[in-house]
């Protein structure tokens, strides 16, 4: 066994102190990829900056004409500047009290964020046409644990 080990030693040694000729250099050269230039990050337009810039002040004009907290927007959640999502019916609620609009339903699919798992869910939409701002949808899905078919909400639709 020690003999088989020694064998492997010397030969290995053999081969990595073994001189290299010019020739056997070239091809070894030759046969290696170029390399590639490190990617280097790009910095965004003057334009992409102030859409940008732009996007996040209409969303927070529209939260506050909405008197909801301005914390950004929601795009996972499918949020832009003219649609913003509440958390509960009940939310949804207090904005249509305090800006009237339109209520409407639809059937949608969700999913878990890494697609695993999808559902059918009803979204619940206030449009409204805020001065200033133009048309905005606030949404959120029904769930019926947490109650509120007696909300004026839910009254208005009740009532078509």
């Amino acid at each position: 066994m020690n003999t088989h080990i020694a064998a492997i030693i010397t030969a290995g040694t053999a081969v990595v102190l073994a001189p290299i000729t010019p020739k056997a250099a070239r091809h070894v050269v030759a046969s290696l990829p170029e390399p590639t230039p490190p990617a280097v990050p790009q910095p965004p337009s003057p334009a992409v900056i102030l859409l940008a810039h732009a996007q996040i002040v209409l969303a927070d004009r529209v939260r506050t004409a909405l008197g909801l907290p301005s914390y950004g927007i929601r795009t996972d959640e499918g949020e832009t500047a003219r649609r913003v999502g509440v958390w509960s019916q009940h939310e949804l609620n207090s904005v249509y009290e305090r800006v009237g609009g339109t209520v409407t339903t639809r059937t949608v699919q969700r999913s878990t964020h890494g697609g695993e798992s999808t559902w059918e869910a009803t979204e619940i939409i206030v449009t409204v046409d805020l001065p200033g701002v133009g048309t905005v949808e606030i949404v959120t899905d029904w769930f019926e644990e947490y109650g509120g078919r007696d909300l004026p909400l839910m009254q208005v639709l009740a009532d078509r």
